[in-house]
């Protein structure tokens, strides 16, 4: 199926990425059922969602529009 440009290498690292983006996901989707099924409110749980990915993207916007 490929084109013959020896590529293997990135076609695996992308899939490598593909599958540790899902196991990030699966594990986060535990986590917030962990945390609501003890009690957390989900409004709470969103608010700290948008909080973290505020804190994670913000210096990293910044540092890459520089």
């Amino acid at each position: 199926m490929g084109g013959g440009g020896g590529g293997g290498d990135d076609v695996a690292k992308a899939v490598a990425a593909m599958v540790g983006v899902q196991v990030v996901f699966a594990g986060v989707n535990i986590l917030y059922k962990l945390a609501v099924s003890d009690g957390m409110d989900m409004r709470v749980l969103v608010a700290y969602r948008y909080l973290f990915a505020s804190a994670f993207l913000a210096p990293l916007a910044y540092f890459i529009e520089r």
